[in-house]
């Protein structure tokens, strides 16, 4: 189970362009002492933080615009090494990249509660 002193406090942003997947993300983090701040897509987010104040991201892989995958790279490129996590409702040939680009875990839709909070308990960890 995941530990309580790993997640109070700890802020977590997830990019997710499903509003429903966005808000039963928001609901199980924060029931488990996350803060949760989430965002519509990768330019809403880019508008409010670059990610380094977070102890995880959390992206869709595919959304319209710029995609996790392309978000997560821009970061990396930018220096901003905060612990990623990609999720996935297709398994295609982007999960070698994604893994490249640095992600900690790819996931695909709908993770289980247990993966979803694991791996971030994980990422939280680790930064």
């Amino acid at each position: 189970m995941l530990s309580v002193a790993v997640s109070v406090g700890r802020l977590v942003c997830v990019v997710e362009d499903d509003a429903d997947v966005r808000a039963s993300a928001r609901l199980l983090l924060e029931s488990t002492g996350y803060r949760v701040a989430d965002f519509a897509n990768a330019e809403a987010f880019l508008r409010a933080t670059d990610g380094r104040d977070a102890a995880c991201l959390v992206f869709d892989l595919h959304m319209g615009g710029m995609t996790g995958l392309e978000l997560l790279e821009n970061l990396r490129s930018a220096g901003v090494q905060t612990p990623a996590i990609i999720v996935t409702a297709s398994a295609d040939d982007l999960e070698a990249r994604c893994t490249r680009a640095g992600t900690l875990a790819v996931l695909r839709k709908p993770p289980s509660a247990s993966d979803m909070l694991g791996w971030i308990a994980r990422a939280c960890s680790s930064h």
